[in-house]
Formats: structure tokens, C-alpha cells, sequence
């Protein structure tokens, strides 16, 4: 379990752009929680101010929050941009200093959030120059820092980010800005630990915590957490759990619910890892994994549950070791992170040997040794890369391949100074020499293992004995200020109780003495109001009475004359079909009988309306299939053509169904009449679906010879196509003609609720 440890403290160490940005990810997450109410007092505090330095400031904390505000919107960086010049502006003309710097400091974060680096840097050195200038110190320290996040945390660049660093702490310290200096050290803490200068990151950790508790800041779980973290690299797990539970402690205490709290509890479940208290272990893994299950943040789930696997190995499960890391790489696969996948590869061939399944196992140490070149001797995966080779060989017999993985793992063991690294790999050694043939060697390799196993019980021991007095202390010390707690207590109660009782025989004489008077004058009011009440009801349920009955006459009012339009439309196409047995003109027959399919489209709709309850929308799902029903009759085309429907569930008011089903007809009809001339068979395919934007899509597809190549539909003469264009323009939609196999004729239009229209019109 040691090993483990060391290894993944190592490639946190190989990877700390990572573990920066996502420490910064986690102080974000953590201010976020308090944004509404601080927008709310900003915006507020702009109504009252005027054109003073308090103006001043509100603009650019206002423009701090749209720049931290979560998500990356160009509206939100344009918004802190526009407040930053703003305040600039502003500060210029009252001659304002601080403010002129905090808003080329606040323009320099805008610009690098934009991408533009270039210009963010030039802004932040103008900042300074200007802050240096004017004799700013606040200002200036803010620059220094701004100019340091400007550089990486790699070799040259992690320099460059200390030195700017150190230069702004005095500057906080000489202006007395307590909790600014304290920020500043916890990052250079930050900084020299990502520099493997682990004593120097803990003075700064340490002073930067002292800072925080002098000023009151509550939200200490994110220095707990890291001085526990440091502590742990340095062997020192007593102090690495004290700070830990403190860490936990503290931010439950703060209700701090981001996923920092994923970081603190999987660090302290590490730290008891290392101390051999498994249950412990993994109580902490599951609640950091539940967090980072609500944040879906997936390399998470998956480190934590390799973690647990780990775990689970080292106590001697490999058959839920196996079925729990199969699961996990199922549901959660590593993808193109390497680390993860190496990880995974290590874990199934070392689960498969302890389960003595070497061709399964064979297959995973072949992947890593295709790492082997480019991760075998990185601190952070050479052991998860080279001790399952290692074993393998052994297993195998294949003793001389695993000589150069021992050697290179021996090595890279000693410049950690890892002692649990070095016993294994001597304790290998041992028994490859022994194999080999090499007895000597064998005997010196396992001298070795001894003497280092040694020291590590030692250390083990020194740590247990360590951890049980921290625990006594603790234990005591809850002890004693539960007692002091109680003593507090008894003696609050007893002056409490003689307060209460004072003050009951003082108010009992009062209140009986109210109580007289009052008693008559509230049966007074009590009886005015009873009848007032009363009338007031009997007045509610006469107006109601009417109100319903009101409704109801409306109701059949409406539904009568959906009826009677009904009925007149159905005349008119009655007399229209009268009209026609006197027309020899085929033209005009042909024109009647159109204008016939138009007046049923219409007729259809108010059908609906007076036989549904609901007088106000169509169901379009049901209207268009009778609507294609009546049209398949009228045509005779049955057999010939075949219709498909695929409509959404949508219901229209009248204003919108009239036209639709108008443009319905005409596309239907023009579908049938000319895409499938004599017998010809066919297929019609009418549809309705949402698009994006709540707008919906309607479209009549036939797959015949289409429309001739150079159409233009507002250039012709066709009734037909004059009606779609005109009643697609009254449902203020998109009209298209596409030849695709034949014609596409689609409308695209937003679906207009009847109850906003209703509130329009009232």
C-alpha cells in the first residue's frame, strides 16, 4: 500500500499543471456558492451611488463577477470588459489612482480569459508600471501576482511565477492587507511544493494559515487540506491525519459542497491507507467518490476507484478486486488519459497473477511493456509500469529479462528515498538470483530487504504508537470540553430558570389583567367580523353563480357558431358541386373541385372545434390524418398512392391550424395530381416535427420526377403556389421547394401558444 502512495504523490508531482488547475477550479467552485447574493448588493449599490470612487469599485467588482461567473460566455467577458473601461474612465476623471490600476489589472484577467496572452501580459505590465508610478501598494502586489499567473508551473516558468510571487507578499505585509498576504503565501506554499521543496511549502502553509485564522477567515479546509497532503510526502502521518480530519472538519463545519471536498476526503482516506486502517480507507473513498459522481467529473471516479481496488488488493480480494475494476473500466474507460490507462493495465495483470491466470495476465504486461520506453522510468508510472513486468518474469521463469525493470526501479526507489520501493525490489531480486542460479548475489540482494523491511516495521511502529497517543490526546481533549461544555450549560439553565420564573410571575399579573380587557373587546370585533364575513361570502357565491353561467352561454355560444361555419362551408361546397354538373370546362371543374378540397380543409378545423371540449386549440396529429384521409377519397388514389403520416403531438389555435391546413391541401393534392400521372404508383410522406427554437417543421415529400430545374415559385402562375407562399408568410414561417428524390415542400414556423396569444390580446 506504501508503494501506491509514493507513486501516485510522485506523478501528482509529474502532473501539476493538472493539480493547479484543479485546485483553482475548486476555490471558484467554493465562491460561487456566494455570487447571487453579492451580485445582488453590487447592483444595488450602483443604483444609489454617484460619480465617486464607490461607483468606482462597484464597477469593477461587478466586473470581477461576470469574469469569474461559471461557464465561458463571450457575453460575460465582453460585460467585465465594458465595466473595466468604465471604471477606468471614471477613475481618470477624479483623479482616482487605485482605481485607474485595479481596472488595468481587472482588463489584464479579461484578456487572458479571451485567449489573447499577448495583450493581457502588456496590460498587466502597464498596471504595474502604473501602480509602481503612483506609490499603490495594494495595486502593485496585484499586478506582481497577476503577472505570475501569466507563466506555467514547469522549471523556468514555475521560477518566474515564485519570483513575482515573493515580490508581492511584502507589499501586502507593509499595507497591512492581512488577507491578501495570506493568499499570496498559500500559493507560493503551492508553488514550492509543486518544487518538491516540501520543508519551505509547509513554513509558508503555515504562515498563511496563522494570517487567516488572525483576520477570522472560516474557510480553512483548503490549507488543512494541503498541509495534511505535504505532511503525508514527508512521512510525518501523524501531523498528515491531524490536518486531514481538520480538513474534513472544517468544511463540513462551512458547508462546503464543490469538489474540493472530493480532494480532501480521497487524500485522508490515503493517509489512513498508509496507516492500515483499511475500514477507515474506505469510508473516505466512497465519500469522495459519491462527490465526484454529482460533479461527473469521470478521471476522478476512476483514480478513486482504483484507489478502493488497491485497497481491496492489499487485503487479499483479487476476485472483487477483478469484478470491480472490470466494472469500472466498462462504465468509465480511460480513453486517451495515459495515466489512467497504465494504471488499469497495471492493476488486471497484477489481479490475474495473484489469481495465478498468467496467459490472462500476459496480455497487460505485453501493453506495458509497449509503455515501457516512454513512461518505465518517469517517477509517476515506473512502478505501476515495471513491478508487474517484473513479477511476470519471475513467474514465467523468464529471470534475465527482469534484471534491467529491477535495476531501473531500484534506482528511481533510492532517488525517492522510498523504502517500501527499495525492500520489494530487493526482496525480487532475491528470489530472481536465487532462481538464476546466483546465490551470492541472492544472499546480499536479501540482506538488503531485511535490513530495509526492518527499519520499515520500525517506522510502521513508531507511526502506530504515534497515532494512538494523537488519538488519546484527542480523546481527552474532547473530553475536557465536553465537561467545560456542560458545566457552561448547567450554569446557563440555572440562570435561565431564574430569569423565566421571575419574569413569569411579572408577566402572569400583566397578562391576567390584559386578558379582562381584552376578552370583552375581541367578542365585539369577533361578531362584526362574523357578519361581515358572511355578507362578503354570500355576495362571492352570487358573482360566481353568474361567472359560471356567463361561461357556459360563452361556451355554447362559441360552439355554436364553429357549427353553423361548419355547416355554412359544407353548403358552399355543396353549391360548388351543384355548380360544377353545369360546367363542360374542364379548367374550371378542376378549379371548383380545388376550392371544394380548400373549404373541407377549413371545415374540418371548426368540426373540431365544436365537437371538442376545448374550444380554443386542434389537435393537428388528428386533423392532418382526416385531413389525408378525406384527400385520399376525394383523389380515388388509394391503391395507387401510398400516404405516410409521422406527426408530433401539437395542438394550434385556430389562427395557425387554418393556414397549415390549407398549405396541407394544396401540397397534398399537387402531389397526387402531378408527381403520379395515370396508374402510376407512388408514396407521399407528410410529417410534423419540432426543430430547434420551438419552431416546428411540416413537410409533404413525394418520390416523384419533382420540379423542373429552373422553378421559381414566386415567379408563377399557379393559384397553388401563390396560396402556400401567402399563407406561409401569415404563419411568419420559412417556405422551401427541394428537389430529393422527387419534391420536398417544407414550412418552417414557431408554434404559437394560445395563452400567450389570449394575454396579447387582453
Amino acid at each position: 500500500m506504501v508503494f501506491f502512495l509514493t507513486a501516485i504523490d510522485r506523478n501528482l508531482y509529474m502532473r501539476r499543471v493538472k493539480i493547479f488547475l484543479l485546485a483553482a477550479m475548486m476555490l471558484t467552485a467554493t465562491a460561487v456558492c456566494s455570487q447571487p447574493a453579492k451580485l445582488k448588493n453590487i447592483l444595488e449599490g450602483l443604483k444609489g451611488s454617484g460619480q465617486d470612487t464607490t461607483r468606482v469599485n462597484l464597477l469593477i467588482g461587478l466586473g470581477k463577477f461576470y469574469l469569474n461567473k461559471p461557464g465561458e460566455f463571450k457575453s460575460d467577458l465582453d460585460s467585465a470588459l465594458l465595466l473595466s473601461g468604465q471604471a477606468r474612465q471614471l477613475s481618470q476623471k477624479l483623479n482616482y489612482n487605485a482605481g485607474v490600476g485595479k481596472s488595468l489589472i481587472l482588463e489584464s484577467q479579461v484578456f487572458s480569459e479571451t485567449g489573447n496572452k499577448s495583450k493581457a501580459m502588456a496590460t498587466a505590465q502597464n498596471a504595474l508600471q502604473f501602480a509602481q508610478g503612483h506609490h499603490l501598494l495594494k495595486e502593485t502586489a496585484d499586478a506582481y501576482l497577476s503577472i505570475a499567473n501569466f507563466y506555467g508551473i514547469e522549471n523556468s516558468d514555475l521560477a518566474e511565477r515564485i519570483r513575482y510571487t515573493e515580490k508581492a507578499i511584502p507589499l501586502y505585509q507593509q499595507g497591512g492587507f492581512k488577507m491578501e498576504q495570506a493568499g499570496a503565501l498559500k500559493s507560493l506554499g503551492d508553488y514550492y511544493h509543486l518544487q518538491a521543496d516540501n520543508p519551505k511549502a509547509l513554513k509558508l502553509l503555515e504562515e498563511s494559515l496563522a494570517l487567516y485564522k488572525a483576520v477570522g477567515f472560516k474557510e480553512l479546509q483548503g490549507v488543512y487540506d494541503l498541509l495534511g497532503y505535504l505532511y503525508a510526502r514527508t512521512g510525518n502521518d501523524v501531523l498528515s491525519l491531524k490536518y486531514g480530519l481538520m480538513a474534513v472538519k472544517t468544511a463540513e463545519q462551512v458547508r462546503d459542497t464543490s469538489m474540493q471536498l472530493c480532494t480532501i476526503y480521497n487524500r485522508l482516506a490515503i493517509t489512513y491507507n498508509g496507516l492500515k486502517r483499511y475500514d477507515q480507507a474506505y469510508a473516505y473513498y466512497q465519500k469522495a467518490l459519491n462527490v465526484a459522481l454529482r460533479y461527473q467529473q469521470t478521471d476522478a471516479v476512476q483514480q478513486i476507484k482504483f484507489n478502493q481496488i488497491i485497497l481491496m488488493m492489499g487485503i487479499k480480494r483479487p476476485e472483487q478486486s477483478l469484478a470491480t475494476l472490470t466494472e469500472v473500466v466498462q462504465k468509465y474507460p480511460p480513453g486517451d488519459n495515459t495515466r489512467l490507462r497504465i494504471t488499469a493495465l497495471s492493476l488486471f495483470a497484477k489481479i490475474y497473477m495473484d489469481m495465478k491466470q498468467l496467459p490472462k495476465a500476459k496480455r497487460f504486461v505485453d501493453s506495458l511493456l509497449f509503455y515501457y520506453p516512454d513512461f518505465g522510468k518517469e517517477f509517476g508510472y515506473a512502478p505501476f509500469v515495471n513491478e508487474p513486468i517484473i513479477k511476470y518474469y519471475f513467474l514465467t521463469k523468464a529471470f534475465n529479462k527482469a534484471y534491467p525493470y529491477l535495476k531501473t526501479n531500484d534506482s528511481l526507489a533510492r532517488l525517492r528515498h522510498n523504502l517500501t520501493t527499495i525492500a520489494t525490489n530487493e526482496l525480487n531480486w532475491a528470489k530472481i538470483d536465487s532462481a538464476s542460479g546466483k546465490p551470492v548475489s541472492a544472499l546480499q540482494h536479501y540482506q538488503e530487504y531485511k535490513s530495509k523491511s526492518d527499519s520499515i516495521k520500525d517506522l510502521d511502529l513508531k507511526k502506530q504508537l504515534s497515532i494512538l497517543q494523537f488519538q488519546f490526546d484527542v480523546d481527552n481533549k474532547d473530553r475536557d470540553i465536553l465537561l467545560l461544555r456542560q458545566k457552561g450549560q448547567l450554569q446557563q439553565n440555572r440562570l435561565r430558570n431564574e430569569t423565566i420564573l421571575r419574569n413569569v410571575v411579572i408577566g402572569g399579573l400583566i397578562v391576567v389583567m390584559m386578558f379582562a380587557g381584552l376578552l370583552y373587546s375581541r367578542y365585539n370585533e369577533k361578531n362584526k367580523s362574523n357578519k361581515l364575513l358572511t355578507s362578503k361570502q354570500t355576495q362571492i357565491n352570487r358573482q360566481n353563480d353568474e361567472l359560471i353561467r356567463l361561461l357556459q352561454e360563452k361556451e355554447w355560444l362559441l360552439k355554436e357558431i364553429h357549427h353553423r361555419v361548419k355547416n355554412n362551408l359544407q353548403i358552399v361546397i355543396s353549391l360548388l358541386n351543384t355548380q360544377s354538373a353545369y360546367l363542360d370546362n374542364q379548367d374550371a371543374l378542376e378549379a371548383i373541385k380545388n376550392s371544394q378540397h380548400r373549404m373541407q380543409t377549413m371545415s374540418l378545423i371548426h368540426q373540431k372545434l365544436y365537437q371538442s371540449e376545448n374550444l380554443s386549440t386542434i389537435d393537428m396529429a388528428v386533423y392532418i390524418r382526416e385531413l389525408v384521409e378525406y384527400l385520399s377519397d376525394s383523389f380515388g388514389r388509394n391503391k395507387n398512392v401510398v400516404m405516410e403520416i409521422k406527426v408530433a403531438p401539437l395542438k394550434l389555435d385556430v389562427a395557425q391550424a387554418v393556414p397549415l391546413g390549407l398549405i396541407l391541401n394544396e401540397a397534398i393534392s399537387n402531389a397526387i395530381k402531378y408527381a403520379f400521372p395515370g396508374e402510376q404508383r407512388g408514396r407521399i410522406d407528410i410529417c410534423l416535427e419540432p426543430v430547434a427554437d420551438g419552431k416546428y417543421l411540416l413537410c409533404v415529400a413525394d418520390n416523384g420526377p419533382g420540379l423542373p430545374e429552373n422553378f421559381d415559385p414566386y415567379n408563377t402562375s399557379s393559384l397553388g403556389m401563390s396560396l402556400m407562399l401567402g399563407l406561409s408568410q401569415q404563419l411568419d414561417g420559412d417556405f422551401m421547394l427541394k428537389n430529393n428524390n422527387g419534391l420536398r415542400v417544407c414550412v418552417t414556423f414557431k408554434a404559437m401558444k394560445f395563452n400567450n396569444l389570449e394575454n396579447e390580446l387582453a
